[in-house]
């Protein structure tokens, strides 16, 4: 019989740990998971976008360039995750935007990213093909990210990228939306450690998949993937230490006035 194709056999391994470990409840509209079997080492977030008592908050230009636990412990977030990709002056290369105020954009002529926008409730990826340059108004934040992994409901067939980018495997971040935009996944993969390869992006597409995301973006991987949960870090960050971000996206817990 053939071997399975390296991403099914993944994704095989990804649904049986599944079906066997269950979701986690952190907070009222908060579940996690944590998937760890022949190689695959990748922690799920599923936020509820209709829990009253959650907001999706991305980096102020404040915060540019701080840790995902600073950025964490400054926020008070229940979850947060790293965001884009960005060069040495921590300059983001997509489209950022926090606290209702936009802080960095592309220069004229860069050719733009998918974006992640998020407000009150509500959630959105914006496709490379159609590029966000102004945000919506209903947006508060954004973060950029590239490429798209995930479109109607299905891995994306054709990925850009070099052979390296695409289809070696590396620690991986990305952040995906149900059908019906109601639920933020948030999946962070470790890799580059003996026994734990990290993701090719056709395999990360693959688990994004089967955790529900029927939209799905790749953030920036390598040594900034890195997961903040309650009161800490979970994976572990390939270069043995957080690295600093350009910015983040976090969950926090607030009171509504009625």
């Amino acid at each position: 019989m053939n071997a399975l194709p390296r991403c099914a056999w993944l994704l095989l391994l990804f649904c049986a740990s599944a079906g066997a470990a269950g979701w986690e409840r952190i907070v009222a509209g908060i579940d996690y998971q944590h998937r760890q079997h022949d190689g695959l080492d990748a922690h799920v977030v599923r936020i509820d976008l209709d829990a009253r008592a959650l907001e999706v908050v991305a980096t102020a230009a404040a915060e540019r360039g701080l840790t995902v636990s600073d950025f964490a412990r400054g926020r008070g977030a229940v979850v947060a995750i790293n965001g884009d990709y960005f060069d040495t002056s921590l300059d983001p290369f997509g489209l950022a935007m926090g606290d209702g105020v936009v802080w960095w954009q592309a220069p004229a002529g860069v050719r733009q990213q998918e974006v992640l926008g998020v407000g009150s409730g509500r959630a959105r990826i914006f496709p490379r093909a159609a590029p966000l340059r102004e945000p919506k108004r209903w947006m508060t934040g954004a973060v950029a990210g590239w490429p798209q992994v995930v479109e109607n409901c299905a891995p994306v067939a054709a990925l850009p990228g070099s052979a390296h980018f695409t289809l070696a495997p590396h620690p991986r971040t990305a952040v995906g939306l149900s059908r019906d935009r109601r639920t933020l996944l948030l999946v962070v993969a470790d890799g580059r450690r003996e026994g734990v390869p990290g993701l090719t992006l056709p395999e990360l597409a693959a688990v994004m998949v089967e955790a529900g995301a029927c939209t799905a973006l790749n953030l920036d991987g390598g040594g900034s993937s890195a997961l903040w949960l309650r009161d800490r870090i979970v994976n572990r960050p390939s270069d043995g230490f957080e690295r600093k971000v350009a910015n983040h996206l976090g969950v926090v817990e607030v009171r509504r006035k009625h």
